[in-house]
Formats: structure tokens, sequence, C-alpha cells
């Protein structure tokens, strides 16, 4: 009877796991021309960045939105990177740095890392003068 038992707990985990794994939740992503802008308002500069969903399709959410496997659901990166002073600071909480550090051993990608790893040393993707990221410079 214990036996028994056991085996069919054990079944139990195992088709809960499958099924659960299965079960991934979809979410659609917003329309592109987003406008992430967090460091507006503390910089006379306009160092916005006009973000577009559907010409990063090839990625899976959380390659950007690492914190989902914590909240399950993609989140801002501004939740946790806070300091949005424009000049970078110490820390993980700059949001400067978490949109530029580019060190190939960073544990995880950022804007900058993730195009410098796919385009070298293109300017048009990796620049900050009249690139793909901020067309106008950084003004």
């Amino acid at each position: 009877m214990k036996k028994l038992l056991i085996v069919c707990l054990c079944c139990m985990g195992i088709m809960f796991v499958a099924l659960g794994a299965g079960a991934k939740e979809e979410f659609t992503a917003p329309d592109d021309d987003l406008v992430i802008n967090f460091i507006k308002g503390k910089s006379d500069r306009n160092l916005g960045v006009t973000f577009n969903h559907s010409s990063h399709s090839g990625y899976e959410c959380s390659d950007c939105h690492h914190n989902m496997k914590k909240t399950g659901e993609p989140t801002s990166c501004a939740t946790c990177h806070d300091n949005f002073e424009p000049v970078p600071t110490k820390g993980y909480k700059s949001y400067f740095k978490a949109m530029h550090y580019k060190r190939n051993n960073q544990k995880r990608p950022s804007c900058l890392g993730c195009h410098v790893r796919e385009f070298g040393n293109d300017k048009e993707m990796t620049g900050c003068i009249n690139s793909a990221c901020h067309p106008e410079g950084i003004k």
C-alpha cells in the first residue's frame, strides 16, 4: 500500500510538471515606437530612445526582462534600476549603466552589450550620435 501511494504521488508529480511546462503564458508586446526616457527631467539633454519590439522578435522576452523568472511577467528595467541620474553611478541601481554596460562577462545583458555582441563596431547600431538608438544624438 505504501509503495502504491509513492508511485501515485510520483506519477502525479510528473504530470503536474509536464502540464506546467506546456502552460507557458504568452505576452503581447507594446506597440512599436515605445519611447523610453526615464532620465527626462534630470538632464538638460534628450537621452530618450525609441524602442521597437517588432525588430527584436527573434529574442525571448526574458532575454531583456530578466526579472520574469521572479515575477512571471515582463517588468520594466526601471522597476529595479531606479537611479535615473544621467551620470553613471556605482551599483546596479543605475538605469544608465543597466542600458549601457558592455563587458562580455556580465551576468545579464544590457541594450548596448547585446548590440555590441550582435553588430560589433557598427556605429549605426552601437554609437550614441546619429545611431538607431539615438537618431538625433544625445542633445
